[in-house]
């Protein structure tokens, strides 16, 4: 496997493995992989894409939910067949700034009803 533009691609020996050694799989999933990794708005972006009983998995993380629905979208119309995605939007890191404190504290949960 190597990155590319945040994505990892799977080489031909990774994917025999995935898809059970079926050549059309491979290339369906290398091909909506490529196109995937290469749509608007997938720049930071890291999905895998894989075959199982003849529906297309992807895994991995995206940046915002509109990647999630876009990549999702995208496998639906190139693959027609159903689409499994377990794909995790990634929680961004927001700056707050603490009254009380001449710093920025960085915080990941601004919920007021957590201790």
């Amino acid at each position: 496997m190597f990155k590319a533009g945040g994505f990892t691609m799977m080489l031909s020996g990774d994917a025999h493995t995935a898809t059970g050694f079926n050549p059309q799989e491979v290339s369906l999933c290398a091909a909506l992989q490529a196109l995937i990794a290469y749509a608007d708005g997938q720049e930071k972006s890291c999905i895998s894409v894989t075959s199982s009983d003849g529906r297309i998995i992807l895994t991995g993380e995206v940046e915002t939910l509109s990647a999630f629905e876009r990549a999702v979208i995208i496998a639906e119309c190139f693959a027609s067949r159903p689409i499994i995605a377990d794909l995790a939007i990634r929680q961004r890191t927001r700056t707050y700034l603490d009254a009380s404190s001449p710093r920025i504290h960085l915080v990941t949960n601004n919920r007021s009803d957590t201790s």
